[in-house]
């Protein structure tokens, strides 16, 4: 039936809710998407207002999401050649990589298709629970108690399942891919910079391969010779000479499915000239998130919108195409909602733990948290604009607090710090230099031309800093409670400010799956010949994405990856990769 205004009514009432939850978070984060616009072009509607309006528009009922409409079968007339394969790996990644390598060490011949002209690579820190490097160093944790807190973290709306098959199988694939690369030069070490706080802290489980003679200096993203830049490459090169076949510019577009039983070809391509892949035991996505596809952040996780950037490598590819074809095959995205977001302050200056001011110069937090904690507090306030503050010797006080153990973290602590080795002063000196010269930390002789050059009131500032600076003589945070161990007075010109800007990594949330790694529909039960690992399954996060394990992504890709490659296979998990006892 139809409305008055000549508007759809007949909707179901599974797509009113769905609607109505978009449209409830829409209103709740109008603030957030709008403080947006500070980073969008002056001219021209923002991608975050765009994507936030069109959200209420599928609400209101006015049209459906894109992926909700059947796909029109792809004609025999346009498919030009026909392949017969074993298994097929969609995308070329960390995930897809490890997948395929296990299928082929498992007895299977496996092919990979990607869309892009090259592997995926990015960031570098790979969480696993008790590898053979954290026991030659003597780390022993109590897993047990990590997976409690990841499950807190979360508020119980993860399959827990898969986290405790994470937990038992992932020092094991670590150590299966130290073996792999290591004769091709690759060195592996454990990230001493992570968040040493006593009631937040992040634990020593993240890994990172490096070449010798890294600098292991971060600027724009990445590290030279250092993390998954160096690790992909190796995998690719081991890959082809084990004779498994990389296809790239070969973007997947449909799946083919017999009937309600497994899937039997993908058909990948360009218009006109498609390749139909018909597999034998099964297909693995492993194509990425869709943190570049704002529709599906609409309906998935709104808040995301409020983010200051997105960076993906290649650029802007995870699209969720694949998970657009999985759920229009049947398959079904995972009940808890919203989905996390991987939403670091990685595009702007690094944020430490000094003092933090918003917009109008006010402080607005503790600063003694995680980054993740960070980027969405600071969309909370007035232009989604927020600074950190401090003097000539903030560098100093950052080396101090670090090499205490008494703080560190994502963009707090440096990103390849190696366990053992202390804080690089140097280097962050040289990384303040290349945000000075980039605009990304601004420098004065007073706090007043300070708050001339943040743009902020110069008295509401100026209040700020001197009230913080009485709460550090007394070391005592009576507003807002930070630990003593992390107040640092702002008196000593030259004085600092770096702006403080979020970036969407990855969308964590996916596609319904069991510890089989198979894609499930909306009953639950698996897509025969559907496999997914990797940031498109589902499942292992909810929420908010758990900073406690820095690397649980790229943790997920190499373990689930490996675990998938073994079972698409036909063989046993238990064969290839060992457990431990929690």
């Amino acid at each position: 039936m139809s409305s008055g205004n000549g508007l759809k009514t007949g909707i179901s009432r599974a797509a009113f809710l769905r609607g109505g939850a978009a449209a409830v978070a829409g209103r709740a984060s109008a603030k957030l998407v709008a403080g947006s616009a500070a980073a969008a072009p002056a001219t021209g509607e923002g991608r975050a207002d765009k994507a936030s309006r069109e959200a209420s528009d599928v609400a209101r009922g006015c049209r459906p999401w894109s992926w909700e409409s059947k796909p029109v079968p792809i004609p025999a007339s346009e498919i030009k050649t026909v392949q017969d394969v074993d298994i097929l790996v969609i995308g070329a990644g960390l995930a897809g990589f490890s997948a395929a390598l296990s299928a082929q060490e498992a007895g299977a011949h496996p092919v990979i298709i990607e869309k892009n002209a090259t592997f995926g690579a990015r960031g570098g820190h790979i969480t696993a629970f008790k590898s053979r490097l954290q026991d030659s160093m003597g780390i022993a944790l109590d897993y047990r108690q990590v997976i409690r807190r990841w499950v807190e973290w979360a508020q119980g709306r993860v399959n827990e399942d898969l986290l405790w098959q994470f937990a038992r199988k992932s020092g094991a694939c670590m150590d299966w891919m130290v073996d792999l690369v290591a004769p091709r030069g690759l060195k592996v070490a454990l990230w001493d910079g992570y968040y040493k706080g006593p009631d937040y802290t992040e634990l020593p489980v993240t890994h990172f391969f490096y070449k010798e003679g890294t600098n292991f200096l971060y600027t724009n993203g990445a590290v030279e010779g250092a993390g998954n830049a160096v690790l992909l490459p190796v995998l690719e090169t081991i890959a082809k000479e084990k004779g498994i076949p990389v296809h790239y510019k070969t973007r997947a577009v449909q799946f083919v499915r017999d009937g309600n039983g497994p899937v039997i070809a993908v058909i990948a391509g360009s218009k006109g000239a498609y390749t139909r892949y018909n597999v034998a035991r099964g297909v693995i996505i492993a194509s990425g998130d869709y943190a570049s596809n704002e529709e599906m952040r609409a309906r998935y996780a709104q808040y995301s919108l409020a983010a200051d950037s997105q960076i993906y490598f290649p650029n802007k590819c995870n699209t969720g195409d694949v998970h657009v074809m999985a759920m229009q095959t049947g398959g079904a995205m995972q009940r808890a909602e919203p989905h996390a977001a991987v939403i670091h302050l990685e595009s702007g200056a690094c944020s430490y733990g000094f003092l933090h001011v918003n917009g109008q110069g006010r402080r607005y937090k503790n600063e003694d948290v995680n980054t993740q904690s960070k980027s969405i507090t600071k969309a909370l306030q007035p232009g989604n604009t927020a600074w950190t503050i401090y003097d000539a010797d903030g560098l100093s006080v950052v080396k101090d607090q670090i090499d205490a153990g008494l703080g560190g973290g994502l963009f707090f602590g440096q990103m390849f710090m190696r366990k053992g080795v202390k804080f690089d002063l140097d280097a962050e000196r040289q990384i303040l230099d290349n945000h000075l010269k980039s605009g990304k930390v601004v420098t004065a002789d007073t706090l007043e031309d300070l708050a001339r050059k943040m743009a902020v009131p110069v008295d509401n500032f100026i209040g700020t800093v001197k009230r913080y600076n009485e709460m550090v003589a007394r070391r005592n945070d009576v507003d807002y409670g930070k630990r003593a161990d992390l107040l640092a007075p702002i008196a000593k010109s030259p004085f600092y400010a770096g702006k403080l800007l979020s970036t969407v990594l990855t969308m964590v949330g996916g596609l319904r799956t069991d510890t089989r790694c198979r894609v499930l529909g909306e009953d639950d039960q698996p897509i025969a010949n559907l496999y997914v690992v990797g940031a498109a399954a589902g499942d292992f996060f909810a929420n908010d994405y758990p900073t406690i394990c820095p690397g649980i992504g790229h943790g997920r890709c190499i373990t689930f990856g490996r675990l998938a490659g073994i079972i698409a296979a036909g063989r046993s998990v238990d064969d290839f990769v060992g457990s431990i006892e929690i």
